[in-house]
């Protein structure tokens, strides 16, 4: 009897040791996936200096184009990859593709160690139309990431077709996936 009741509990022990690691995992993956995406944030804002005119001393000049990710972003209209400074000298430090541990992936290394993708939807909330009224663009950012190591979706998947998708996981059986939001204003000169 003592036995059966021994057997039973170390069961018990042993599936919440299981769940306990899993748990702590998917906790782990959440906190690289936010502190990604407030990478992205920060990138978009530090794109958005390169945004300075019109202005009341230049109020006929646009040079919103300068402004890489966001030029890229607002013509793309939808969900789509960060790609604008893929092929630069120096591609790792803005890439879309993360490794287990939340850093950039050189554009080499994008198809076979990807963990973490991150796609970007720009929307303008108040279009640049004054000198004296700078233009503001909401931006949503989102971090996709496989759900577990048995449900691998292979190499390439984060990929333009999966980052245009308004929802690359309709089921929810195949990836987590981490949303932000926040505003980006023209920058000042």
């Amino acid at each position: 009897m003592a036995m059966t009741i021994m057997t039973i509990g170390a069961a018990a022990v042993m599936s919440m040791q299981k769940t306990s690691i899993q748990g702590n995992l998917d906790a782990r993956k959440n906190d690289i996936a936010n502190a990604i995406a407030r990478t992205w944030v920060d990138r978009l804002q530090r794109d958005a200096m390169q945004w300075t005119l019109p202005n009341t001393d230049n109020p006929n000049l646009s040079n919103f184009a300068n402004a890489l990710l966001l030029a890229q972003g607002t013509a793309a209209g939808g969900w789509t990859l960060p790609s604008a400074y893929l092929g630069a000298t120096n591609p790792e430090t803005t890439s879309y593709a993360f490794d287990i541990l939340g850093r950039d992936l050189p554009a080499t290394e994008i198809a076979s160690e990807t963990v973490f993708c991150v796609n970007y939807r720009l929307q303008w909330l108040v279009p640049q139309a004054l000198p004296l009224e700078p233009g503001l663009i909401r931006a949503d950012i989102r971090v996709i990431w496989p759900r577990s190591v048995s449900n691998d979706p292979g190499p390439g998947w984060c990929s333009l077709t999966t980052a245009t998708l308004p929802n690359p996981d309709p089921t929810f059986t195949q990836y987590h996936q981490l949303y932000l939001t926040t505003d980006i204003r023209q920058g000042a000169q």
